[in-house]
């Protein structure tokens, strides 16, 4: 039962600023609720399967090179600045259901998880290595749980009536710059940027 809520406590602390990610993209219309969710699991399981890897060889990853996805989203959030400037909606150019613009949507979700989670190996890293094999499936299997908890709980969020309407109305405006927020944010927390000026 401890391990189970240290589990939680230790997903919930490094897992906390996903919520509003995972929100902007359930209220955008160009990603679809599957995709969201697909890409999350593959972003949360991608470092849970490092760490658990780095802590059987007893390595540490290198943030600074997870890092450097943070270029993800902020071409992600230039090229919505674009698109608004433009008045060019993303859906016109390809449908939310087609099958280039699910895998991208998938992609982009589990890219900007990792690399806003690039900090999280870090953590985890250390637990695993005091942990038995068994007690590390079983903190695995709760983080599986409360990744399914924490896409829930954003999608409850973004169908509240007050911030569904926020969302609607704004967020497809707001979205290209917090994404480009979280770019600069994670290139320069993870020292990324260091890489370019040696």
């Amino acid at each position: 039962m401890e391990l189970i809520l240290t589990s939680i406590v230790v997903f919930a602390g490094t897992n906390i600023d996903d919520i509003f990610i995972l929100m902007l993209f359930f209220g955008n219309q160009s990603y679809s609720t599957k995709a969201v969710i697909l890409g999350q699991y593959i972003g949360i399981g991608t470092l849970v399967f490092l760490s658990y890897i780095c802590s059987l060889l007893n390595h540490f990853v290198d943030e600074r090179y997870i890092g450097l996805l943070g270029f993800l989203p902020l071409y992600l959030g230039i090229k919505g600045l674009v698109q608004l400037r433009g008045k060019v909606e993303q859906s016109r150019a390809i449908k939310k259901d087609s099958p280039y613009r699910q895998t991208a949507s998938i992609a982009s979700v589990a890219i900007i998880t990792i690399a806003n989670g690039g900090d999280n190996i870090g953590i985890y890293i250390p637990i695993f290595v005091t942990l038995s094999i068994t007690q590390k499936a079983v903190m695995i299997f709760v983080f599986l749980f409360m990744t399914a908890l924490w896409c829930l709980f954003a999608k409850y969020l973004t169908k509240h009536p007050l911030l569904a309407k926020v969302i609607d109305k704004y967020g497809h405006i707001v979205t290209p710059f917090v994404l480009i927020g979280l770019g600069i944010y994670i290139l320069y927390n993870s020292s990324a940027y260091l890489f370019f000026f040696r």
